[in-house]
Formats: structure tokens, C-alpha cells, sequence
């Protein structure tokens, strides 16, 4: 291993390790709602467009992942900001899902509907950023902007300096090298998206191995139907919809609560989770431990 390689693979851990940090400040605080540990953090897929096509993604082939012109309405994410303001809600809100988040037709005013009081975070590719729009999503209340960046190191002073001129405190971006080739799995931790994937150097599937994404997140599509979890690019799995319930009544609804259960318990009996191999114990041990106490009790 030349210094070089060992450099680059130094400063890829760091990036992940410093990510599961910024995250765990928000995702790992369990808060508790009528008994049962509240979801603490919220993937919001604002659209379903996307302007590139990346190999390790299931959109490079329009026959699997086709873009289509749909966009969350902002009325919906109202409904779901003002839910969470009933709980006081201290965890965090993610715009990512599986599109590119800045190609909503209104993106700035599904921010607003966070306000400033609940924390939010963007993943972006970055294309569609200019000095004058980061300063507006920070106005609009912003918390972090993550720049996933995929064309080369050129591209860190690029953004830097555009975030530097719109005036970002540091806390405030996050830069992330994805540019490598497919013997570095392009800088990710890849997945094989519940099935869906299968470039790069894919973890074997095991269906023992125990899932935490049930137990503190919540996966909200652009209609807003419930995912099962970000890695169900086939969205095959459907809990509810925020149109028509509370997203508490949602997340303690019995389907829910099976699937829980059986990936608590280290089981991936049923589908997409039986053909995923996706780590999903990085976060969530605080909130998995209480449920599957909680699922002691109940018969």
C-alpha cells in the first residue's frame, strides 16, 4: 500500500466517520411519544427527477428507475412539519431520497416549512447550486448542505469558495469525495439497494444479521406514502400515507411493528429485507434495544 493510497483511504474513513457523527447528534437522542421511542430522523424524497445518471444507482438504466416530473406538494411537507412541532420533535429532517432534491419546482419553500426550529439537511450533487440559492436555502432555514460531489478533486475548491462567498460557517456544508472508480466502490458505502444493485464489491446478503432502520427512521416519498427505508428503490413496501394519517399512527401501525420486530431480532424473513445487504446497525441501537423491550411485554 503506497502513502498515496493509504492518504486517500485515511481520508475516506474520516468522511465516514465524521458523517455518523453529525448524524448520531440527532438520530441517536431517543425521544419517547405516549410510551414508544419516536422516529428520529425523516428521509424526505422531494422528486422524482434526477439530472445524472451514476452507475452504483439504479436510475442509470431509464428502463429499471425512470426520471418523472413529480414533486411533493408543499402543502404535504407543511402537514408533516406542523406534526412534528406537536411533538416537539428533536430529531432531524433529511431531503435526499432518490432524486436530486434542487430539481423540485419549489424547493425553497418546502424548506420553509421547516423553519429553523427543526433541523434539516440536504444531499445534493451540487449541480444546480450558485452562491445566491445557498444563501437563500440558510435564509429559509437550512441547517447542513452535503455536496456529494462526483467529477473530480477540482471540485472541492470550486464549492468551497461558493459556500465561502455565500457566507457558510463550516457546520454549515459538508464536501464529500465520491469521484473514485469502481475499485474504490466511487468513494461509498455502496449497497445493493434491497436487490436493485449489483456493480462494485457488494456485501454478501444475511438474512441474520439484525436492522435498525425501522426502529428510528422513516422513509417519506414524494407522494407521501411510507417507505420501508431508503434502501427500497423498488418501493415495494408501503406502511401508509401522510395525506391521510398521522405520521405516529404510521410509525406504531401493525405492519410497521412486523417488520420491526422480525429485523430487531436479527431476522430478514420478509421481503425486500430478505435480499438487502445493507448493514443498517450504524444508528438506531438506543431506539432498537427499547422496542424490542417494549415487544417483550406485548404477546
Amino acid at each position: 500500500m503506497t502513502p498515496e493510497t493509504k492518504s486517500k483511504e485515511e481520508i475516506f474513513q474520516q468522511t465516514i466517520r465524521a458523517n455518523i457523527k453529525r448524524k448520531s447528534l440527532y438520530v441517536d437522542h431517543v425521544q419517547m411519544w405516549e410510551g414508544v421511542p419516536l422516529f428520529s430522523w425523516i428521509d424526505i424524497n422531494p422528486t422524482e427527477l434526477c439530472n445524472r445518471k451514476c452507475v452504483f444507482c439504479p436510475r442509470v438504466d431509464p428502463a429499471v428507475y425512470p426520471n418523472q416530473n413529480l414533486h411533493m406538494p408543499v402543502a404535504l411537507a407543511q402537514k408533516i412539519a406542523d406534526e412534528l412541532r406537536t411533538y416537539q420533535y428533536k430529531g432531524g429532517v433529511i431531503f435526499s431520497g432518490f432524486g436530486e432534491p434542487l430539481l423540485h419546482n419549489n424547493f425553497l419553500k418546502l424548506v420553509s416549512a421547516f423553519g429553523r426550529d427543526i433541523h434539516t439537511e440536504l444531499v445534493t450533487n451540487g449541480d444546480r447550486l450558485t452562491v445566491p440559492l445557498i444563501r437563500e436555502l440558510y435564509a429559509a432555514g437550512m441547517g447542513v448542505v452535503l455536496v456529494s460531489m462526483y467529477d473530480g478533486p477540482h471540485q472541492v475548491g470550486h464549492f468551497r469558495k461558493m459556500f465561502q462567498e455565500a457566507r457558510a460557517r463550516e457546520d454549515q456544508y459538508v464536501l464529500r469525495d465520491r469521484w473514485y472508480d469502481m475499485e474504490k466502490d466511487f468513494g461509498l458505502k455502496l449497497t445493493n439497494r434491497a436487490g436493485m444493485v449489483t456493480i462494485g464489491h457488494q456485501r454478501e446478503v444475511d438474512v441474520k444479521r439484525p436492522c435498525f432502520y425501522t426502529h428510528y427512521s422513516l422513509q417519506v416519498d414524494w407522494n407521501g406514502e411510507v417507505l420501508l427505508c431508503v434502501q427500497d428503490w423498488n418501493k415495494k413496501v408501503k406502511f401508509g400515507t401522510v395525506a391521510d394519517q398521522s405520521l405516529f399512527e404510521i410509525w406504531t401501525s401493525a405492519r410497521f411493528s412486523e417488520y420491526r420486530k422480525n429485523l430487531g431480532r436479527g431476522s430478514r424473513c420478509l421481503a425486500p429485507c430478505s435480499g438487502c445487504n445493507v448493514n443498517g446497525t450504524l444508528h438506531g441501537k438506543k431506539h432498537a434495544q427499547i422496542w424490542n423491550d417494549l415487544y417483550k411485554t406485548i404477546p
